[in-house]
């Protein structure tokens, strides 16, 4: 390689790692001539059979619509890249960006990858180099190093007067009163907060190695901070890059929670800063993911939104904002944050926050270049366990379903605790339910040394308070809540635990407790999500235990029909109000079927009324085969059923109901063939109370029942008797 062509490689490696952007340079062919931190993406897809006639109607037609136009043109690809092509003397253009400007396009490329049209490639290759970092200002500023560092040795034209880089004073620090650092009131999980969680990704934990020809992880730097790359801190930023190689491998291999505080533990080796903090972005709130130093033993509360004009500000001029401790003991001074926001596709999604009164401005800008490099990489980690956790939230809520097939078998609820805690990842767990005179029992228990049984005035610690509030309590660290000291022969390992209520019809009928979280980590509002996810359930089981043992005999009579042995209308008629309640709070879907055997009354003219109640019960038994664990089916009355599928959509639920449909038209019942009509519906179209969501069921199978018979129809407001089911 001549040194023009090792200048030129290494100013774009350079320009590259200050804008944290692909540059690729392409004559009038299309053909690359040179590239710094291309999208692994790009270079799966341009040179693919299938997909490289997508990327030729944008990155191949660049240099034709950029030097037609004579100056720069912006396109975002069919891959959801934003990109920048910008003309390079007469015989070049560079194409910069490739990179997602909003996390949207980035989740969308992401689940093609996993379960589309992409997926024929490798993960580890498509995401070795993914750029989530294209806003318009990082592509301009892109540009502008462009125009004045390389032009020349790319088209060995005269060499351009430079416009000299003014270095901007560093901005007054803002100061917010916040209220005093202290242990956050725990909230329960915004149910708005799950569009990343059904997002797929790579499963593999530990990245492909970089070979020959790979581009250098410090090439996918996110960077766009104002620093002065001269004289010594040339040398500082040399010392940067090595550090920053050495230390990402090790990131990539480890978890998002442990790899949220090897960050901190870095910044500590490398930068000298000892106490901080990472946040991460939940909803329109920081929470604090990980700590260390005097943050590690007092948790922080952060009151300013992320869409807070101040953290715009501070995006925008690359400075921190000042965080001061309002209430301090008296003639003790306010501690201080400085705290600095990440931004990643376009959004704030991560702050660093450093417990010092004050920070060197060119400390200030190296560590904010590594929060913005290593926030993408951060950001792929998070995204990964959560695909990971709702792999395994699937699989746990299958073996749940499972299990309620054999909730009369002794072993049930010990398996059944032991499938839980394997969803919050939790070494100990224990399920306590109401017994007589509202003393709590022990049903069920996982990892604990002794009997719980024996253990005097179970639940009196923390459960019984529990079940009585009827809400979660997540501790995250127990000894500074004020709580009675627990005897030392139950060793647990760690501080943090959870305490769940299980609650049906507003009555609390039991309590899961779930203590030494493995690895050693606290409990988070996560774990509670996925608990809540899988609460009805328990419920249920519970409610059906406790109809058994406690109302007898003739109490279980009274809410199941001795006929099909399925529940009748007046247990499903409370339950649709319990969970109508649910879906409210929840925002999950909720459905309701309908059901008519067709024609029964000649039916039961023709062959007798016993030949008909058997008919009912094959009906009945067809209904259980093809239901999930979490889904009820009652005798209505008469030739009536109805079925209940909480957390179906619509679109669900007609497919159960037509399973059900073709299911009973191909069983040979004893007399003649038996069909059903069945009416969907599910609370839209502003269905709210138990009454309307039956009668637009009804309306739906009344439909059916006129166009013909041994159909599943969808409630529609306006086939169905206008805007309103009354």
């Amino acid at each position: 390689m001549s040194l023009a062509d090792e200048n030129k490689a290494q100013l774009l490696d350079r320009l590259a790692a200050e804008s944290g952007v692909a540059v690729v340079v392409v004559d009038e062919n299309s053909n690359e001539v040179a590239a710094a931190n291309n999208n692994s993406m790009c270079r799966l897809l341009y040179p693919s059979a299938d997909f490289g006639p997508f990327c030729a109607e944008y990155c191949g037609k660049a240099f034709k619509r950029a030097t037609a136009a004579g100056k720069a043109i912006e396109y975002e690809c069919y891959a959801g890249l934003k990109c920048r092509a910008t003309p390079v003397g007469k015989q070049h253009v560079a194409i910069l960006g490739r990179a997602f400007e909003t996390s949207d396009n980035y989740r969308r490329a992401t689940d093609k990858a996993i379960n589309g049209d992409w997926r024929r490639f490798r993960p580890t290759e498509f995401f070795d180099n993914v750029i989530i970092s294209g806003s318009a200002a990082t592509l301009e500023r892109a540009e502008r190093e462009l125009d004045v560092s390389v032009t020349d040795l790319l088209e060995g034209i005269e060499k351009q007067p430079k416009r000299g880089r003014v270095r901007t004073p560093e901005p007054e620090p803002q100061i917010i009163e916040t209220p005093p650092i202290a242990e956050p009131q725990q909230q329960r999980p915004d149910p708005l907060e799950s569009s990343l969680l059904n997002y797929k990704l790579p499963a593999e934990d530990t990245p492909s190695p970089v070979s020959e020809g790979r581009p250098d992880p410090f090439e996918t730097s996110m960077v766009n901070a104002k620093i002065d790359l001269s004289g010594v801190l040339v040398d500082q930023d040399l010392a940067d890059r090595e550090a920053w190689r050495a230390f990402i491998p090790t990131l990539l291999k480890v978890s998002y929670r442990l790899a949220c505080r090897r960050i901190l533990e870095f910044l500590a080796r490398h930068y000298g800063i000892q106490s901080s903090l990472w946040l991460q972005r939940e909803g329109q709130q920081f929470e604090m993911a990980a700590a260390i130093g005097d943050l590690e033993d007092q948790p922080v509360r952060i009151e300013i939104p992320v869409d807070d004009k101040r953290i715009r500000a501070a995006v925008r001029d690359d400075s921190p904002i000042v965080l001061k401790e309002l209430q301090t003991e008296s003639g003790k001074k306010p501690r201080v944050i400085q705290l600095f926001p990440v931004v990643i596709g376009g959004e704030v999604r991560n702050a660093l926050g450093i417990a010092r009164a004050e920070i060197d401005p060119e400390l200030s800008a190296r560590i904010l270049k590594f929060c913005r490099y290593v926030a993408s990489r951060l950001e792929i980690l998070r995204l990964r366990d959560a695909v990971a956790q709702q792999e395994r939230l699937s699989r746990v809520l299958k073996e749940f379903n499972e299990q309620l097939r054999n909730i009369d078998s002794e072993s049930f609820w010990q398996r059944l605790t032991s499938i839980i805690a394997q969803l919050v990842d939790a070494e100990r767990a224990s399920l306590l339910i109401r017994g007589s005179s509202d003393m709590l029992l022990a049903k069920a228990s996982i990892g604990n040394q002794a009997d719980l049984s024996t253990y005097p005035d179970l639940g009196s610690r923390v459960a019984r308070t529990i079940l009585e509030k009827g809400k979660p309590a997540l501790v995250t660290d127990v000894s500074k809540a004020s709580l009675s000291s627990v005897s030392a022969e139950r060793s647990y390992k760690t501080s943090s635990f959870i305490s769940y209520p299980i609650v049906f019809g507003g009555t609390g009928i039991g309590v899961m407790n779930f203590t030494d979280k493995a690895g050693g980590l606290r409990f988070d509002k996560h774990d509670l999500e996925a608990l809540d996810s899988i609460a009805p359930q328990i419920a249920v089981a519970l409610d059906r235990i406790a109809l058994r043992d406690k109302m007898g005999e003739f109490a279980q009579l009274s809410v199941t029909d001795p006929l099909t042995g399925l529940l009748n209308r007046r247990y499903i008629e409370e339950r649709l109000s319990e969970e109508i309640n649910r879906s409210d709070r929840s925002g999950e879907p909720l459905s309701f079927l309908m059901i008519d055997v067709d024609e029964f009354k000649s039916y039961n003219d023709r062959f007798g009324h016993p030949a008909g109640d058997e008919a009912l019960r094959v009906v009945g038994s067809i209904l259980r085969q093809n239901l999930r664990g979490a889904d009820v089916a009652v005798r209505y009355g008469g030739e009536e059923f109805s079925v209940l599928l909480p957390n179906t959509n619509t679109e669900e639920a007609e497919a159960i109901a037509e399973r059900i449909r073709s299911h009973i038209a191909r069983t040979e019942f004893p007399k003649r063939q038996v069909t059903v009509s069945i009416g969907v519906a599910s609370r839209l179209n502003g269905i709210q109370s138990v009454k309307d969501l039956i009668s637009a069921a009804d309306k739906a199978l009344f439909r059916a029942k006129e166009t013909g018979r041994n159909l599943v129809l969808v409630y529609d407001p306006i086939l169905d008797g206008g805007e309103n089911v009354h």
